[in-house]
């Protein structure tokens, strides 16, 4: 007989999310069996089964229909057919996300190289330099006099260089602040230095802030942060954006978030927000927060009260929000920048950007690595790793400990040696495959070159070492579909439909797991969510196809028909 469980519980009354919820939670003794065309379990030990049995917003059964019926013999069981037809997937679990930087770009004019499906308009790709500023100038004369504006997407690659001499000439008056796809820069014009109150004399001797050209790019970002947040993070752009970022999330199937990075612009600004926006009952996803380290030590003044701040920051924990004993670090810069750290350089000769110099991110590593913390530090380039590895290294002669989950984030280029590496230490990997799709052949033309460029994104050498590998979005650096981020990671497929390195494809299964059980285990989350389970929270990903049955080239069209998050069913507005 298979395992079952009885849950006490209340009547929760369901209200509106995009759409209503259907019903409310079943009440005191009952349990809802759903049959299914099949359920992939993402659980080895029972893979497939014909029906979840779902009581007080958990799994308490998973086999079929007659045998769940049986088995639940305390409940009083219903069938609901609604998704006989269906393919029922545990709810995809997306550990990097950024909901308040998704909030903060999501309002502003998108302005990007390749199309893109957002929740309340589709936004059609340029590339040129001419049809770039074209474009900005459309903007300057649809919007209303003196009214800042942002626009985010811009890529020197595909829209050619920019420089504040270049924003001046579309507007003298008006603040034009060009947000790079990469989130990590900003150019802006003029008027905007003078609106943001920035001068020369704050910024001089900065290396990361080029004054004249009005470009600041990674922790010369941080300065031009805080003066921009009145304005990105006020009541009504930051609800317009979260609004956004709500449906998006439930769009790609995900029923848990990890913010990868909590209180990057203002924490005390963010946890507002979030808290009103997507703390409530009728969210279908929940949030995991782990805190920026460097961003907080910056808020707070020194590395010792952001230390004593993100110690306390459990104790503000909700049902649906939830802070973590887990620290973001970075090493290296942007991928798509180009400012990740090669350990071979780039062809033209630039240089790549240090997020935390080694010795200082060792330190800070080590900080709370000793206090018990998991450790995510964002890595872009094999040299950001390399550092990242010596570091964890350096750590374990120190202060061993098993099960560390050490995990690299975005993982943009990595050679064979260094998937070795990482397997032999116990790594965990948390990578953005669409690196490759986006930017592979045009960094096989510029600074990359075409042997290095095929290995962007590389896991397949990694899950088939043994590392637990699991794909992002960190949105917006990629879309907030799970599904596609699998179909890239399983066809290995460029933006022109060439096939990158395909022995470093991840299997459709692997895939899969990557964005269910495996993400969730990266964030210390596999005994919760993450696979169809007695006893796990009732959460699901509703599709119209089974991803194991299709053409690995069809994985991203797969409709999503909705969610259940907590045995409680949102279907998807279309």
């Amino acid at each position: 007989m298979r395992m079952r469980v009885a849950i006490a519980f209340g009547l929760a009354v369901a209200t509106s999310f995009a759409c209503a919820t259907e019903e409310t939670e079943p009440t005191l003794g009952d349990a809802v069996i759903y049959p299914a065309a099949i359920v992939r379990t993402m659980n080895e030990a029972q893979p497939t089964a014909g029906a979840v049995a779902v009581a007080g917003g958990r799994f308490v059964g998973v086999g079929s229909v007659e045998s769940l019926t049986r088995e639940l013999a305390e409940y009083r069981v219903r069938v609901d057919e609604r998704f006989r037809d269906r393919v029922l997937l545990p709810g995809f679990v997306e550990n990097h996300l950024h909901p308040t930087m998704a909030a903060v770009l999501l309002p502003m004019a998108w302005v990007t190289p390749y199309d893109w499906n957002l929740p309340d308009r589709r936004v059609e790709g340029l590339v040129g330099r001419e049809a770039y500023l074209g474009r900005l100038r459309e903007l300057d004369a649809e919007r209303p006099a003196g009214e800042p504006i942002f626009a985010w997407g811009y890529h020197q690659l595909f829209h050619g260089e920019l420089a504040r001499k270049d924003l001046d000439a579309i507007s003298a008056e008006r603040p034009l602040i060009a947000w790079h796809r990469s989130f990590h820069e900003i150019i802006v014009n003029t008027a905007a230095l003078e609106w943001m109150g920035i001068t020369e004399a704050d910024v001089a001797g900065h290396h990361q802030i080029d004054w004249e050209d009005g470009h600041f790019f990674e922790t010369g970002l941080i300065a031009a942060i805080g003066k921009l947040n009145p304005t990105i993070l006020s009541p009504a752009w930051i609800a317009r954006g979260l609004t956004l970022t709500r449906e998006a999330i439930h769009m790609g199937g995900v029923t848990t978030v990890g913010d990868m990075a909590a209180g990057n612009l203002d924490l005390e600004m963010e946890w507002a927000a979030l808290q009103h926006h997507i703390g409530g009952p009728d969210v279908p996803f929940r949030t995991v927060f782990i805190p920026s380290v460097r961003t907080l030590e910056v808020q707070t003044g020194s590395p010792d009260a952001a230390f004593e701040l993100i110690e306390s920051l459990p104790d503000r924990s909700t049902d649906k929000l939830r802070w973590v004993k887990q620290a973001k670090l970075f090493s290296d810069g942007a991928f798509y920048s180009q400012l990740s750290q090669l350990s071979e350089g780039y062809l033209d000769g630039h240089h790549g950007e240090w997020l935390m110099e080694p010795d200082d991110l060792l330190a800070t590593t080590r900080r709370y690595w000793n206090a018990g913390y998991q450790i995510h530090v964002h890595v872009t380039g094999d040299l950001g790793a390399t550092v990242a590895l010596d570091a964890l290294d350096q750590l374990q002669s120190e202060t061993p400990r098993d099960d560390h989950r050490f995990t690299l984030h975005h993982y943009g280029y990595g050679t064979d040696a260094m998937a070795q590496r990482i397997a032999d230490s116990g790594v965990v990997v948390s990578a953005n495959p669409f690196y490759l799709y986006q930017m592979s052949d045009i960094y096989s033309e510029v600074g990359y070159g075409p042997e290095r460029a095929e290995r962007i994104s590389p896991l397949g050498g990694l899950a088939n070492r043994g590392v637990t590998v699991s794909l992002h979005s960190d949105f917006t650096m990629a879309p907030i579909e799970p599904l596609r981020l699998a179909w890239v990671s399983v066809n290995r497929l460029a933006a022109s439909g060439r096939v990158m390195a395909a022995d470093e494809k991840l299997t459709v299964t692997q895939a899969l797991r990557a964005i269910t059980i495996d993400s969730a285990r990266t964030i210390q989350l596999e005994d919760e969510v993450g696979s169809i389970e007695v006893g796990k929270q009732a959460d699901l990903a509703i599709l119209d196809q089974d991803p194991m049955t299709i053409e690995p080239k069809a994985l991203a069209d797969i409709p999503i028909w909705g969610t259940m998050f907590e045995g409680r069913i949102f279907p998807i507005e279309r």
